[in-house]
């Protein structure tokens, strides 16, 4: 995107935006700076976003880019998400990355909301929410990330979150492997009790997949018993059975096993 250079003026006035207001500004607070007609004001805003200095996160709200390299978002991506949505938390990948327990590039920011919104794009970075209900709406903490404050779900509940909202042989292989690699970092208690706030068919799936890991799966095991539904993990070759879970999975899971 080709940028134009500021006035001295702009440039004055966004360096005391930052220092007075931090890294995002309100349409309001632009106004008291620059002191002038809101739709002459708008125009000029209009220009600075379409030249990089301020990027738009939602109507009235934006985030300043860094004035030094004149384009790049001056706070982590990860710090938007509450600027977008405040009723929503940080998961999956992008939480088990914050944490340390995954270290691949991310193009996408997933987080669990309340309500359906449409995703969003910001500075290359897709922004995606997953409607849910409220009982389901735990597990997670508030951090402070370049100024803005941040829900983020906990490692044990992104476990969880993966096996409820992104049943696939992808995301169950994934939990699957965290458990093995991470299981002296990993609250096992603390993934039971999330566990068991969660739906039957996500702990019929932690349940057997804590047997493949060697870990201890008798407080789910109650679940095993409950109705006479059948639960499976989503994926095209659901060929066995494993009877203590009532679960239809992929051969896939095998190789994890002695025999």
């Amino acid at each position: 995107m080709k940028r134009i250079s500021m006035t001295t003026e702009e440039l004055k006035n966004l360096e005391t935006a930052l220092i007075d207001y931090g890294n995002v500004v309100t349409f309001d607070q632009l106004i008291d700076l620059f002191n002038e007609d809101r739709a002459y004001l708008r125009k000029r805003i209009s220009r600075l976003v379409n030249d990089g200095w301020l990027k738009r996160v939602k109507n009235g709200t934006y985030v300043l880019s860094d004035l030094s390299t004149r384009g790049r978002l001056s706070i982590s991506h990860i710090a938007i998400v509450n600027l977008l949505v405040d009723k929503a938390y940080i998961s999956f990948e992008n939480s088990l990355q914050y944490h340390g327990l995954y270290d691949q590039m991310l193009n996408s920011i997933n987080a669990i909301s309340l309500k359906q919104y449409k995703n969003t794009t910001i500075d290359g970075i897709t922004y995606n929410f997953i409607r849910t209900q409220e009982k389901y709406f735990y597990g997670w903490s508030m951090y402070d990330i370049d100024g803005q404050i941040v829900k983020i779900a906990g490692v044990e509940k992104a476990l969880i979150d993966l096996l409820q909202f992104h049943r696939s042989r992808y995301s169950t292989d994934l939990v699957l492997e965290k458990l093995i690699t991470y299981q002296n970092d990993l609250n096992h208690q603390v993934l039971i009790e999330l566990a068991q706030q969660s739906n039957l068919t996500t702990q019929r799936i932690l349940g057997f997949l804590l047997d493949y890991a060697g870990l201890d799966s008798s407080q789910l095991e109650r679940v095993s018993s409950e109705g006479r539904s059948i639960s499976s993990i989503s994926t095209s070759n659901k060929n066995l059975y494993n009877k203590k879970w009532k679960l239809y999975y992929d051969s896939y899971f095998l190789k994890y096993s002695d025999g």
